[in-house]
């Protein structure tokens, strides 16, 4: 099984996972720098789901409502993960992740990151990006990131950013930070900003004051200082 981490380019690693981990010798300190064991692989590619506590996930709410074709709404897991990777029609690889984004399952993590990676429609990827954050663990940020990073459409790198937002791990700080000197598209600049005042780490107030002051665009600048004033009011709590 291949490692579920990132280089320093934040792309994934392509070395072997080791000792059912899912990380390399290299990468195996991601988990354990948090605090929390890397999680164990089952089957190719899968994840134990019993691994996870309820304690050790974060439930982000989904208002999404989509009706479903009972071809997908009522298939078994491996066969949406089939028809995600497998089938040549994009509105049934679509269906297959928003369906695969309600169930919140983590062995699904490598087949959606899979399509993140692969799918050439962006609608696809987007949703898959989607998906991946509602799992709600550490183990996404890999898939996010590297999308937030290489995709090469904006959408998709704006739910990117929206998911590591949701999220809240502080580990995704540097890398939301790093989109606002480098995205050229301001839409996903302002999820950028959005997110990292839900991420709450004190370390990118710096690059956030030097937004407010120094962005034309006024949308941007309000939404930094917003995030600077949630940054600030939880470290003095």
């Amino acid at each position: 099984m291949r490692c579920f981490g990132l280089t320093d380019n934040r792309v994934r690693c392509a070395a072997d996972a080791i000792n059912k981990t899912g990380y390399c010798d290299a990468h195996q300190h991601f988990f354990e720098s948090v605090g929390e064991s890397a999680p164990k692989a089952s089957g190719i590619g899968g994840f134990v789901e019993k691994f996870w506590t309820r304690n050790a996930r974060r439930v982000i709410p989904d208002a999404a409502k989509y009706s479903l074709p009972a071809s997908i709404k009522n298939s078994s897991t491996p066969a949406l993960i089939e028809k995600l990777l497998r089938s040549p029609n994009a509105d049934l690889r679509w269906s297959a992740a928003f369906a695969l984004r309600q169930r919140r399952d983590p062995s699904t993590l490598e087949p959606l990151w899979d399509a993140l990676r692969r799918d050439p429609v962006a609608l696809v990827r987007q949703q898959c990006a989607v998906a991946l954050g509602k799992i709600g663990t550490r183990a996404v940020l890999g898939p996010l990131i590297e999308g937030l990073w290489h995709d090469d459409d904006a959408g998709v790198r704006q739910a990117c950013a929206i998911a590591l937002g949701n999220l809240g791990y502080a580990l995704a700080a540097p890398d939301l930070a790093n989109v606002l000197e480098r995205e050229p598209a301001a839409f996903v600049r302002w999820d950028a900003v959005l997110a990292l005042g839900q991420v709450g780490d004190p370390s990118v107030a710096p690059r956030l004051d030097a937004l407010a002051e120094q962005e034309r665009a006024q949308f941007l600048r309000d939404a930094a200082r917003a995030a600077i004033a949630e940054i600030r009011k939880r470290e003095s709590k």
